[in-house]
């Protein structure tokens, strides 16, 4: 990662020497001379890192890392000091002019002393390379892969087709379905990377398995979450009615473990155990498990043998099933899926055969290299050839199936980029066993080795994340832009290169996708256990991240970015280590929190004193959920803080002081107290991201009063912050003045814009604001109240645009929305329309997602033949006017999800049947003649009713609170 480093620092220097050649003065030649050396020093670097079995290479490349974080450091702080002087000049009388002068030339001696040490160890690094024969080691990765190579819609493709699965599948789904009517136990035991919970997802999600059970969960159990936290987790999977049964102080395990016990007990259950680590966690688990003989099942996935011995041979009845390796046959299938191939063209099958022989059936090791080699060019046998020459070298003589996951998985590691390997090792949190960490290192590397150099930071960067965390894409990329590993370039922004970024680790299995959004967006992300375990050792040993996992965790002399996960204190952090801090992420859980700090303000003080020893060099400050009412000074004196997360604490005041941090790009206040800010946010004029809002009630989206969100008040002349590209949630009307609404059409660069509160008298001035956003993607626009006129009827042209709500009344549905080819999400609320708003809607080409809320007041919606061919979840609620819904053939061929509530039907649509990919249909709220109706179809006509292929259908009665399958 001294690539990484060295990177980031030429291009540093080569920004501070283009802009700040006058203040620099005589400095600057030391500064070209450091710059043009290391320069030098990069072709060295970027294939060094995959020579980890040379250690005069390693030594030399060390020396360079620490030398860059240094000169980094000393840059930083010479910048930090000239700011704070400026700041004092401004209020200077002559005498103090004199006075300020003098401590500028007493800052350039210090800077200047601090560049002639670090210039001398540059030197002798530069000459130490030559001394010792040290030469450029070429990169694994090829230069004729490019990481924009056109396929920016590879992330919209479903994942390949699984191979081997078939009959281990039919064999436990048997097992799970016999007549056994005791609580059975099934357990899959394997290495990591062999497919266990692959294998276990698709039989949970098989529609055998999901008809047979009332109740269903999955819990990924891991090795650091506390029990609390498990059984919180395995609550909210469960049907909303043990909610009802939950009392607020419920707050001891045992509790928890009745209430679940007790309600679990009334009915026929399968959960899943995801990654169960040890015996004493089954022991605990197994406790809120009744055995009331009604055929309930557990599923448990483990590395553990004793685990699977203990809960499936000892405990109960039931079977461990052992993980296999893949056939030869199955193995180049999953090539194949991976590469592009239907089968493995005939000059690359040497090549081919002997990747495979390499990896020897692993599913993991199979998946990381298809990845590498879908980024390959398919005419050239020569880059086949040298992955295969790479598993040959690195696998020798290793008959351990951990060890050649180890090496496959490091060609991926080594290949990415310098930014892209420090936002993975960003992901490093839990000390791992050293001999099974040592085994299957080189395969997970594999992957990074083959990377774009400049995409390895970012990998590496991932390690602040906890294990099994689902990471927010947009959060995520928030984060690598402000550590200033994402520059923009070739007309994208820096949001948009790292969403490319994000595309390529994808594309390489070395992220997994988690949720994606209707259309086909990457919403939640995570990694794979073993991508993790390799992300936290390499991210550690290079100081990409230092993570705080207990008292006793042992720290680096200079942490640059910690990362706390358990319950910590100032007394027990050696504040002197964290001189030169630049990041500082705390993601504890609820019950870490409560055990660490039992007060807002002995929170404020550990905050105070952690951030008061630091030089004030922090850029990332993400406190999250943290016990946290006002926040201290300290963080004001931050000069180079680019992003600063505040979400869910109890934060009520941003002080005028706010104005101080000139380099902030993003502000995040979301669910926070915050309702106005001041004046002084308008001197942040890089700002790019600001969040400020909440929502007032916790049901979901579509289900949300009128006036569900805390808005914000901001400042008249908000159109000044140029670089603004998020803004969520602003209010329009402020004191009866409407200057906001005109001021908007300032802000050229919004991608998403959330305004509520507008009045029909502001659409006129609204919609020229609008004109002027061309770049926009997501449009929330609310009126002050529900019988308020949203007026924007005028032409409007959103080439980008992608969601659109609307939450107010309409007089008829825009004439511009039906010109929309990219929109995908269409939500309309509250807007009492008195025509069916399909017609305006059914021939958008990407609709993906439709919300009709109390949206229309007549009594019939005609869903049209052809129409809606890419709608996959549609939700119909509170409609109270609506009486029949027509369904012709062949429109919404590829329907997922439907919800219907609160409406008045008497039956459903004829053509129901039509929708052959329904898989989900949740009934709230209706009339229980239409639910009774459907439950005297279902019994009568039984496998021919109309709703037989529908895999869940899910229903709460108009007065019974509970939900329950049809």
């Amino acid at each position: 990662m001294a690539e990484s480093a060295v990177s980031f620092l030429v291009n540093q220097l080569a920004t501070l020497i283009q802009e700040e050649r006058q203040l620099l003065g005589s400095l600057d030649e030391n500064f070209m001379y450091i710059h043009n050396q290391l320069e030098l020093m990069r072709p060295f670097l970027q294939g060094a890192d995959a020579e980890d079995g040379n250690p005069q290479l390693q030594a030399w490349v060390k020396q360079v890392r620490e030398v860059a974080y240094d000169a980094e450091d000393a840059i930083d702080t010479f910048m930090l000091q000239l700011a704070n002087l400026c700041a004092e000049d401004v209020f200077c009388c002559c005498v103090q002019e004199i006075y300020i002068f003098l401590k500028k030339l007493g800052v350039r001696h210090n800077i200047a002393s601090d560049l002639e040490n670090i210039k001398g160890r540059v030197t002798n690094i530069f000459e130490a390379r030559e001394r010792y024969q040290i030469k450029n080691v070429a990169p694994l990765r090829s230069r004729s892969t490019l990481l924009f190579d056109g396929r920016n819609d590879a992330l919209l493709v479903d994942e390949a087709k699984l191979v081997g699965i078939d009959r281990p599948k039919e064999l436990l789904i048997k097992e799970l379905l016999d007549d056994e009517t005791r609580l059975k136990a099934v357990s899959v035991w394997g290495m990591g990377g062999s497919g266990k919970s692959t294998l276990v997802k698709r039989i949970y999600e098989d529609e055998r398995v999901k008809g047979k059970f009332q109740c269903h969960a999955w819990i990924t159990v891991s090795r650091s979450v506390p029990m609390m936290e498990l059984l919180k987790d395995l609550i909210r999977k469960l049907p909303d009615e043990i909610k009802e049964l939950m009392p607020q102080d419920l707050k001891q395990e045992v509790e928890l473990k009745e209430l679940v016990k007790k309600f679990l007990s009334e009915r026929q259950y399968i959960i899943v155990f995801d990654d169960v680590w040890s015996t004493d966690s089954w022991d605990a688990l197994k406790h809120a498990l009744p055995d009331k003989n009604m055929s309930s099942r557990v599923v448990l996935t483990t590395r553990i043998l004793d685990v699977a011995n203990l809960a499936s041979r000892t405990e109960y009845p039931g079977c461990v099933h052992e993980m296999e390796a893949l056939s030869d046959e199955d193995s180049c299938k999953l090539l194949c899926n991976k590469t592009g191939n239907e089968t493995i063209p005939r000059h690359l099958k040497d090549s081919a055969n002997g990747i495979l022989d390499k990896c020897k059936g692993l599913p993991l090791a199979i998946d990381v290299v298809g990845g590498l080699l879908a980024m390959k060019d398919k005419n050239n046998i020569e880059e086949w050839s040298t992955v295969c020459s790479y598993l040959n070298t690195k696998l020798h003589g290793y008959s351990d199936n951990l060890e050649r996951i180890r090496q496959v998985l490091l060609l991926s590691y080594y290949d990415l980029p310098y930014y892209l390997k420090s936002c993975l090792l960003y992901s490093s949190i839990f000390p791992e066993d050293s001999t099974n960490f040592e085994r299957i290192r080189q395969v997970l590397l594999l992957g990074y080795y083959d990377l774009p150099y400049d995409l390895r930071t970012c990998l590496l960067y991932l390690s602040i994340f906890p294990e099994d965390h689902m990471i927010d894409y947009m959060i995520l990329i928030r984060l690598w832009i402000a550590e200033g590993f994402v520059q923009g370039k070739e007309r994208l922004t820096k949001e948009e290169v790292a969403l490319r970024y994000l595309e390529v680790l994808i594309n390489r299995s070395l992220i997994q996708v988690a949720e994606r959004y209707p259309d086909g967006r990457v919403k939640l992300c995570r990694i794979h256990d073993i991508v993790h375990e390799i992300l936290v050792s390499k991210s550690n040993e290079q100081n990409i991240v230092s993570t705080r996992i207990g008292r006793d965790s042992e720290l680096p002399d200079k942490v640059r970015r910690l990362a706390i996960r358990t319950s910590v204190d100032s007394g027990h952090l050696e504040i002197n280590r964290l001189k030169y801090l630049r990041s500082l992420i705390l993601t504890l859980s609820e019950y870490s929190l409560f055990e660490s700090f039992s007060s807002e303000l002995q929170f404020e003080s550990f905050l105070s004193e952690l951030l008061s020893g630091s030089r004030k060099l922090l850029k990332v400050l993400d406190l999250r959920d943290a016990p946290l009412g006002k926040i201290p000074n300290e963080v004001f004196k931050l000069y180079h803080l680019t992003h600063l997360s505040l979400r869910g604490t109890e934060v009520k005041v941003i002080p005028e002081s706010i104005g101080q941090l000139q380099c902030l790009e993003t502000l995040d206040l979301k669910h926070t107290q915050v309702i106005s800010l001041p004046i002084e946010i308008l001197k942040l004029k890089r700002l790019r991201h600001l969040l400020v809002y909440k929502y007032n009630s916790e049901t979901v989206d579509y289900d949300r009063p009128f006036d569900c969100a805390q808005t914000f008040k901001a400042p008249y002349k908000i159109g000044c912050l140029s670089s603004l590209q998020k803004l969520c949630y602003i209010e329009a009307d402020q004191m009866g003045d409407t200057t906001i609404v005109r001021e908007i059409g300032k802000l050229t660069q919004l991608r998403r814009l959330c305004i509520r509160k507008l009045k029909r008298e502001d659409g006129k001035d609204f919609c020229s604001s609008l004109k002027k956003l061309t770049e926009l993607r997501s449009l929330n626009v609310g009126s002050i109240g529900e019988d308020e006129i949203i007026e924007l009827q005028d032409a409007l042209d959103f080439k980008f645009l992608r969601t659109l709500c609307l939450a107010g009344r309409l007089e008829k549905v825009p004439q511009w929305i039906p010109s929309l080819q990219s929109l995908t999400q269409v939500v309309l609320r509250h807007n009492k329309l008195s025509k069916d708003p399909l017609e305006s809607l059914q021939d958008l080409p990407s609709l993906a997602s439709l919300v009709l809320h109390a949206t229309f007041e007549g009594e019939k919606l005609e869903f049209k033949a052809e129409k809606f061919q890419r709608l996959k979840t549609l939700l119909i609620r509170s409609l109270n006017g609506l009486r029949k819904i027509v369904v012709e053939k062949c429109t919404m061929p590829n329907l997922d999800e439907l919800f219907l509530g609160d409406c008045k039907l008497v039956e459903l649509p004829i053509d129901f049947e039509h929708l052959n990919k329904l898989q989900y249909f949740q009934i709230n709220n209706m009339a229980k003649n239409f639910v009774e109706g459907l439950e005297n179809q279902k019994r009568s006509e039984g496998s021919n009713w109309k709703l037989a292929h529908v895999l869940n259908i899910v229903v709460s009665v108009d007065g019974e609170p509970r939900w329950r399958y049809l």
